[in-house]
């Protein structure tokens, strides 16, 4: 099969993922002479512009919190799990609208495990949560997760779901995360503009002339535009740091080794990925304090296993 059919199927398959009243006329947007999209959601606008979709509380969820807000809110019972998912699940597909963003998109399931947890919770309120507990997390698209393809924008590796997940991507389950979707990567994640004949090119929110960064681009204009506040992706020559820069976010990449970094979709045979410089995995989020709280928080569990 070709892979422009290939790519008709799977951007068939991602439109269906997202449920119709959360699909937007965003037409307007690009007709405009202004190359930004964030500019044009400016404080008057933006607030019309998200509620199509979100409620008045899920926009507050969604806006001015970084991971650490959203873990202690719903730790506090200001929000539930389930009330935090659904509401970043629609935002990404917001994001997703006006940038081309995510590959792989899971929120029916993202939600079912969000209620799952907040029942767990009630049913055994003595129990001590995740130290992630509800928080939503987006991955790069080269992390494996059960049911869902890992493509690496590559044609050949589509419509094949994972059956088992990545270390890393077990590990924030284990911790209490929602795993919701993945994010779009140059083919063969080797160059810092995230395009590749499967999904197309992500757009940079802030110039949608200019490169979103990659390889794990897609995470950047995402977390930008309020879709995620906390990504996980991989860096050997800046494919963290890159889409960090290009999206005003904050990106960081650990030493080679510190994070679970094996068990992903890589374009090269196994054992390859220990050879010259090496890759690590790390965090990207929208605050500095967020990716703190992420490494450490991984970093705690993997020492303890």
């Amino acid at each position: 099969m070709a892979y422009r059919e290939m790519s008709h199927r799977k951007k068939a398959e991602q439109a269906a993922r997202i449920p119709e009243s959360w699909k937007v006329d965003t037409s307007y947007l690009f007709e405009s002479g202004e190359k930004s999209i964030i500019k044009q959601l400016t404080a008057e606008n933006a607030l019309s512009f998200w509620s199509k979709v979100l409620s008045e509380e899920e926009i507050e969820i969604t806006t001015g919190n970084d991971a650490v807000d959203i873990v202690d809110g719903i730790r506090e019972r200001k929000w539930s799990a389930e009330e935090v998912t659904t509401a970043f699940c629609k935002r990404a597909a917001l994001a997703h609208q006006l940038t081309n963003c995510l590959t792989e998109i899971f929120f029916l399931e993202a939600i079912q495990q969000a209620r799952a947890l907040d029942q767990s919770r009630n049913a055994h309120p003595e129990a001590p949560l995740g130290p992630l507990h509800g928080l939503p997390i987006s991955l790069k698209d080269t992390y494996h997760v059960p049911g869902v393809d890992a493509t690496i924008g590559l044609a050949c590796f589509a419509f094949q779901p994972s059956t088992s997940y990545s270390p890393l991507a077990e590990l924030l389950v284990s911790l209490g995360a929602v795993l919701y979707c993945k994010t779009n990567i140059p083919q063969t994640l080797m160059t810092a503009d995230s395009e590749n004949n499967l999904f197309g090119r992500t757009i940079n929110p802030h110039n949608r002339y200019l490169t979103a960064g990659g390889s794990t681009g897609g995470e950047g204009p995402l977390i930008a535009l309020g879709g995620s506040v906390l990504g996980l992706g991989t860096d050997i020559a800046g494919s963290l740091r890159i889409p960090a820069l290009c999206n005003g976010i904050y990106g960081f990449k650990p030493s080679s080794g510190m994070m679970p970094f094996s068990g992903q979709r890589l374009p090269f045979a196994p054992g390859w990925e220990g050879i010259g410089i090496v890759a690590s995995a790390g965090p990207m989020a929208s605050s500095v304090r967020a990716c703190s709280f992420a490494l450490e928080t991984i970093l705690k569990a993997v020492l303890q296993t």
